[in-house]
């Protein structure tokens, strides 16, 4: 396992770069919080490596304006060697995050 980041806080969108130790088909693992403008909403986060989407960490906000744990995601990928970023966006607009957010992402082989 390698640590591409571990509880970084703040605002989506994030962007991390990361130089993967490793290369092959790999799995990055994804754990988040945010929170949704609106109750009785679908939102969450996308999750992107080198600008191209590799999946979502989707979930149902009952309450607004209440930070929630997403799902733990795993996402498969082919990597190669060298530099890489990885790209949280909202899933949908009244997706959001602050400092009181944090997100993790791993590289799994």
């Amino acid at each position: 396992m390698f640590t591409i980041t571990q509880n970084q806080t703040g605002a989506l969108p994030q962007v991390i770069p990361f130089k993967a130790p490793i290369a092959g088909n790999l799995t990055i693992a994804f754990s988040g919080t945010c929170w949704s403008k609106a109750s009785s909403s679908l939102g969450g986060v996308a999750v992107f490596l080198d600008d191209q989407q590799i999946g979502e960490a989707q979930f149902y906000f009952n309450a607004a304006s209440m930070h929630t744990a997403l799902p733990t995601q795993l996402f498969p990928v082919m990597l190669k060697p060298g530099t890489h970023t990885i790209t949280l966006k909202p899933l949908v607009p009244n997706t959001v995050s602050d400092q009181h957010d944090f997100f993790s992402l791993w590289i799994l082989d």
